[in-house]
Order: C-alpha cells, then sequence, then structure tokens
C-alpha cells in the first residue's frame, strides 16, 4: 500500500462490506417502517414489498459479492484490482445507485450498470491469467446486471413482464454463487480447521448436484407450477443435503468461523426442498426464498464478511463473542421469519419486527467491531 492510498479504499473488501452493513440495517429499517405505515420513501416509488426484495439483493448482498471478487480475484490473478481513488470512485458511483432513484428513476441507470462494471473489471484479470474455470464470476455478475435492469424496466412499466420475476432469478443466480464457491472453501476450511477429519468429497457428485441445482432453478422460474419441477427441486434438496453431511459440519462445533458456514448452507438444501414443496402448493415460495435469502445468503455472508476481513487486516482468523453473537443473531432471523409467515394478526407484524432487529443488531455489531479494522492498515503492514 502506498502512504497516499486511504487504508479503506486499500482493496475492494474494505468498503464494500462496510456499505453493504450499513445498507442492510437501513433497508431493513425502512421496510420495517413501511410495514407499520410510516416508511420515509418517495411518493410513486417501486412498491415496498419490491423495493425491500430489491434492496436486499443488490443493495446489500451483490454488494458483498462485488467486495469478495475484487479482494478474491486480486489473490487468484496476483494482479492489482482498484484501490485508492478507482476503488473510491467505486464506492460513491455505489452509493449514487442506492440513494439516486429514491430521488429520481433517471438515476436507475447508475445502479444497473454498477454490477457490469465491476465484471469487465475483474473478468479483465481473469483472462488475462488465462484462469478461465474463474469466469463463472465475472459472467454471473454481468446476467445480474441484466436482471437488475429488467427489473427497474419492469417495475417503471417500460417492459412488460411480472417484475418479481428477475429479483427471483436474481436471488436464484446469488444461490448458485453460494452453491459453487461454498462447495470448495467450506470442506476445506472444515478440512483445515479440524486435524484428522475424514469427509465425503468427490468431485463428480459435486457436480451432478451443481447441475441439478441449476436445473431446479431454472425449471422453478419457467414452469413452477408443475410436479416434475417439484420433484426436481425435492431431489436437489436431498442431494445438497448429502453434500453437506460429506462435509462433516457437526464436527465444527467447536470451531464457529467454521459452523456458520456448515449452518447458512444447511438452508440451501432446506430452501430446494421448499421450493418443490410450494410447487406442489404445500407452502408459499416466500419461505423458500426466505430460507436461501436469510438463512443461506445471509449466514455465509456474515460468515464470510468477518473471516475475510480478519485474514485480510493480517488477524486471526478466530471468531470472538461479537462474531458469534452476530451468527447466532442472523440465524435466529431466518427462524423467528419463518415463525413469522405461520403467524396471524398482530402476531406477524411482532414476529416479522423481531426477526428484523435481530438482523440489524448483527450487522450493527459487525460494524461496530470491524469498521476500525477496516478503516486502518493491515496489522501486518503488508498491502491491501
Amino acid at each position: 500500500m502506498t502512504k497516499k492510498t486511504t487504508p479503506l479504499f486499500a482493496l475492494g473488501f474494505r468498503p464494500f462490506y462496510l456499505l453493504a452493513a450499513f445498507w442492510s440495517v437501513a433497508a431493513i429499517l425502512e421496510w420495517l417502517m413501511e410495514l407499520s405505515g410510516s416508511g420515509i420513501r418517495g411518493i410513486g416509488s417501486i412498491p415496498g414489498i419490491q423495493w425491500h426484495a430489491h434492496e436486499m439483493i443488490f443493495g446489500f448482498a451483490t454488494t458483498v459479492v462485488a467486495g469478495f471478487s475484487l479482494t478474491a480475484v486480486r489473490s487468484w490473478t496476483g494482479l492489482e484490482t482498484p484501490k485508492g481513488r478507482s476503488l473510491m470512485l467505486l464506492a460513491f458511483f455505489w452509493i449514487a445507485g442506492r440513494l439516486g432513484p429514491l430521488f429520481s428513476s433517471y438515476f436507475v441507470i447508475i445502479d444497473i450498470l454498477f454490477l457490469p462494471i465491476i465484471a469487465m473489471i475483474i473478468g479483465k484479470l481473469i483472462l488475462q491469467r488465462s484462469m478461465v474455470r474463474n469466469l463463472f464470476l465475472p459472467l454471473i455478475l454481468s446476467v445480474l446486471g441484466i436482471l437488475n435492469g429488467l427489473f427497474y424496466m419492469s417495475a417503471y412499466g417500460h417492459i412488460g413482464i411480472d417484475s418479481n420475476v428477475p429479483l427471483i432469478s436474481s436471488l436464484f443466480l446469488i444461490v448458485m454463487i453460494e452453491i459453487m464457491i461454498g462447495g470448495r472453501v467450506i470442506p476445506s476450511f472444515t478440512a483445515n480447521a479440524i486435524v484428522g477429519i475424514k469427509q465425503f468429497r468427490n468431485k463428480s457428485f459435486a457436480t451432478v448436484v451443481l447441475a441439478f441445482s441449476a436445473t431446479s432453478f431454472l425449471l422453478w422460474i419457467f414452469f413452477s407450477v408443475s410436479v416434475v419441477t417439484a420433484l426436481i427441486c425435492i431431489l436437489t434438496g436431498v442431494l445438497q443435503f448429502i453434500l453437506l453431511l460429506g462435509w462433516k459440519p457437526l464436527a465444527t462445533r467447536s470451531k464457529p468461523i467454521v459452523w456458520i458456514l456448515h449452518a447458512a448452507y444447511f438452508w440451501i438444501p432446506l430452501g430446494f426442498i421448499l421450493l418443490g414443496f410450494s410447487s406442489f402448493g404445500l407452502v408459499s415460495m416466500y419461505i423458500a426464498l426466505h430460507a436461501f435469502g436469510i438463512g443461506a445468503t445471509g449466514g455465509l455472508i456474515i460468515g464470510m464478511i468477518t473471516r475475510t476481513a480478519m485474514g485480510h487486516t493480517g488477524r486471526l482468523i478466530k471468531a470472538g463473542a461479537i462474531e458469534v453473537s452476530c451468527y447466532v443473531l442472523v440465524q435466529v432471523t431466518a427462524v423467528i421469519w419463518m415463525v413469522a409467515h405461520l403467524t396471524v394478526g398482530v402476531w406477524f407484524h411482532f414476529t416479522i419486527g423481531l426477526a428484523g432487529i435481530c438482523w440489524c443488531l448483527a450487522f450493527i455489531l459487525y460494524i461496530y467491531k470491524y469498521f476500525p479494522w477496516l478503516t486502518k492498515p493491515r496489522l501486518d503492514g503488508q498491502p491491501g
């Protein structure tokens, strides 16, 4: 790191992890206010439930993916990703994409362009090193950018498609990223943390599970009410569960930095099974979507943004009391939300509010501990 580089803008994970954490709290608080009839967004804006879904996907989850991508690609390729003024510009671009649309629909173009720009930056570096295997990341980010554009065009009435379709498709793509990257890192992190552990890890089986996962999502998007879709989704859930068991999740009980990844990943097989049940009409699709969105995505994100922030600031990768609190709070959020969906009347708003409070507490605790770390140089003096 040069003397001219502010620590906050030394590497992509620093500003984007913090921005994602701040925005996840702000967006949830706004959504809770809207549920109580006191939201502060402008009149005539995107409907509350769609705004909530959009911001948790594109304001929270993909922001973490962007920060992770800029950081991981530098590690993979050994080439510099944006830092200093260029990274600061990307952060301001992101802020404009979040806040601008609250005042004028013309600002949505900024939000739409953010992910394709990140994709072009990391894609160029990956191609420069001929690391074709990792091209899935910029490709998925590009598709997410397209889906974001389709959402805005449909939400503002410019095209005649259901604006929920690009949102749900975006969530499914994010889960695919989690399946692909999680399948690489979770078992290896577990093996490194637990000496002598014996895991079942078969590349062919993992590829089959990945293929079934993609197929399930595609079938559900295009044929959500179908016996075939339901059966394939349920089968995928079973296969995902077998895959997870092979990584020996119970062996990580004494290692919070690892068990959070297993606990979060557990919601993926559960989510597929719930998708199948929703195709049969047995449960609401929102239960499955929130299993993926809160339990899996929220859990994996809090697990990874603590772990990677520790490692990339030169600290020992070990969860303390605050990290464990964050992990538990996010998982409790998912459970309470599921309970809330089964309640009626005043209890629904109470339980939804309780879930929202747990979520906000988790990320407020993250900000409290990690803001000083992410805004100061690495402890070991290394760049990044």
